[in-house]
């Protein structure tokens, strides 16, 4: 069982870095376009790249609900992991709470556009 998880574990990565990697040269491509024709790259945006932003900030979000939960459970279950679980609460809640503002101002100046 371990070797599985580890298994899966590596493939989200793989295919997580590749959908990020895609994600960055589809917005460079974007960008590129925006310098002659912004209608069209800014309703290309809304189109493509709004909705896999959309699933990174989920995964992200997931994650850090996860990372959140541990480190609560170790800080109140473990008493000389109090340190250990508090800063993973942490880095869970700010891993949740940046792409949350993030793409929050994203959708609000779409929303001004």
């Amino acid at each position: 069982m371990p070797r599985l998880a580890l298994l899966l574990w590596t493939l989200a990565a793989v295919v997580g870095s590749a959908a990020v990697w895609w994600l960055s040269s589809y917005l460079e491509t974007l960008t590129a376009l925006a310098q002659t024709d912004r209608a069209a790259a800014l309703a290309l945006f809304r189109t493509h790249a709004m909705p896999a932003l959309l699933v990174v900030v989920g995964v992200a979000v997931a994650a850090g609900a996860v990372l959140l939960r541990q480190g609560l459970r170790i800080a109140r279950a473990e008493p000389d992991g109090r340190l250990l679980g508090n800063v993973m609460a942490a880095a869970g809640f700010l891993l949740a709470a940046v792409p949350l503002a993030l793409i929050s101002v994203v959708v609000w100046l779409l929303a001004r556009t």
